[in-house]
């Protein structure tokens, strides 16, 4: 009898372990499930967790030619064809002339693709300049940074990028261009470069392109 009480008292602390084991898979199992439905249920706790880039996403990207942007160069015609295939930041001012918030944006945008590092050479700046833009009044910008490609923009283009962005194109605001062209996301003036620049180190970092 003695020998059956022993066996038993022994018993007891595996039967628990065991029992205790069992539970923790249960729950394992069950929470994610149970999360999930009670998220469902609850939208309200992750509307605004969504989101993950910084800047305004264009759905679905926008296709636009290459040689949209070629037709007048004002930067050495040769150079421009070096956004083909890469990302690209792309600025349109309003008038003929880079104003203060135009190169307020230019500054951003060269000090962004620094930070960059090793993925610099996948990235090129482009300025769009509508009217009859003077060269010799751009030579303090062009001088001060010569990775920065500058072209004149026609109407037919700036009606385009316009209406892909869906709201009016202003001095200070960024759009970013894919390795195919297609203008994929915008950024409203004043916005914060290492907010760009993280969305461009995600893009950068699963794209296999550009």
């Amino acid at each position: 009898m003695h020998w059956c009480i022993a066996t038993v008292t022994t018993l007891n602390p595996n039967l628990r372990r065991n029992r205790l084991i069992l539970f923790i898979i249960a729950l394992i199992c069950f929470v994610p499930f149970a999360i999930a439905w009670y998220l469902a249920k609850n939208p309200q706790l992750v509307e605004g967790r969504q989101k993950s880039n910084y800047g305004h996403l264009i759905s679905p990207a926008q296709p636009f030619e290459y040689t949209d942007f070629f037709r007048n160069p004002i930067t050495p015609a040769e150079t421009l064809p070096e956004i083909k295939g890469r990302w690209v930041m792309l600025q349109v001012a309003s008038g003929p002339t880079c104003n203060d918030p135009c190169q307020k944006t230019a500054h951003k945008t060269g000090q962004l693709r620094l930070m960059l590092n090793k993925e610099i050479p996948r990235v090129r700046r482009l300025l769009l300049l509508p009217g009859q833009a003077d060269p010799s009044a751009l030579k303090a910008l062009t001088a001060a940074d010569p990775t920065l490609l500058i072209a004149g923009l026609s109407e037919t283009l700036r009606q385009r990028l316009q209406e892909t962005v869906g709201a009016p194109l202003v001095d200070g605001m960024m759009l970013l261009m894919d390795p195919f062209a297609n203008v994929m996301m915008w950024y409203e003036p004043g916005f914060d470069p290492y907010g760009a620049l993280r969305d461009l180190q995600r893009l950068l970092k699963i794209s296999q392109i550009g």
